[in-house]
């Protein structure tokens, strides 16, 4: 593991933090929502309670988690499964036991998220990922943008209606579950419609949803013809595994380059900032010191995927 490497490299400037972090009574700082940032999240809530306040203490649950809990508190279980769950979870919650939600994408302007305060974490991407030809995929290293509405349109629904694309097996669609910042993004930044909405293009049936970033969560019959929306830093969180202790779920799926950019290049349509969202009103300013100590941890953030 790299932690204790980073950790050394972060030390002065950790110590420094606590001294401006309030020594009031010890208590409780829970977060919730995005799969994409949980594990850098996780790893930066640890380092945080060990080398800068462990007077307090930190939490932060993993996207649908059934086993973990904040203390003293009673969440709903599964605990909120996405950026867009753990928004909601925040606004709703009325006895202070969830503090900051996790986000993979931007709040939403003219509505009750405007009562909230968003932290740039980091840089991410999202791309669409898909088996390789080496391994027995069909679809090509690169793909268009256009080509990419066209499928999730069926306006394309074989690999071999793409160019550099092989087989006519049918391309089967996939798509995070509901409430997932990634699927929100991929929708409105990527392909700029709803492919759940069968009065969209010439699909009769929706593209099937799993938990985002997953590959393993894709049937392994569907395997080779498959393509489904996949962040660049979960990606490489779960390649990174013996170093982040992140579990692979990638299951031979690679991210395609769009348009002839890899993800995370300049000028990538799936390009996006990554947050964590607080309460404006009454805002705890240990929390704050919290997610504007975690912004800065550019090391953590790398070994994640994220860009500073």
């Amino acid at each position: 593991m790299m932690f204790g490497k980073i950790a050394t490299a972060a030390a002065a400037a950790a110590a420094a933090l606590f001294m401006a972090v309030p020594s009031a009574n010890a208590a409780t700082y829970a977060g919730v929502g995005s799969d994409t940032t949980q594990d850098v999240m996780r790893a930066l809530t640890e380092e945080y309670a060990t080398t800068v306040n462990p007077t307090n203490t930190w939490v932060s649950i993993d996207a649908g988690s059934t086993t973990q809990t904040i203390p003293g508190c009673t969440i709903s279980n599964p605990a909120p499964n996405g950026s867009s769950a753990g928004i909601n979870a925040l606004l709703a919650d009325s006895t202070g036991c969830i503090d900051y939600a996790r986000s993979s994408r931007p709040l939403k302007t003219g509505t009750e998220q405007s009562t909230l305060t968003a932290v740039r974490l980091g840089g991410d991407s999202v791309s669409v990922a898909a088996l390789p030809q080496a391994a027995g995929g069909h679809a090509p290293a690169n793909i268009s943008l256009a080509d990419i509405q066209k499928i999730y349109k069926c306006e394309i629904t074989n690999w071999n209606g793409v160019a550099g694309g092989t087989s006519s097996d049918p391309i089967v669609r996939y798509l995070p579950q509901a409430g997932s910042g990634t699927r929100d993004f991929f929708i409105t930044s990527v392909l700029g419609f709803d492919p759940t909405d069968l009065n969209t293009g010439n699909c009769t049936t929706q593209p099937t949803l799993v938990q985002e970033n997953r590959g393993d969560a894709v049937a392994t019959a569907d395997r080779d013809s498959a393509i489904l929306p996949y962040s660049k830093a979960a990606w490489t969180a779960q390649a990174n595994s013996g170093d982040t202790g992140v579990p692979d779920h990638r299951a031979g799926f690679v991210l395609l380059n769009i348009n002839g950019t890899a993800p995370g290049g300049t000028g990538f349509v799936g390009n996006r900032d990554v947050y964590n969202v607080y309460k404006t009103a009454g805002a705890d300013p240990t929390l704050v010191a919290f997610l504007n100590w975690a912004a800065a941890q550019n090391d953590f953030k790398a070994l994640y995927g994220f860009t500073a």
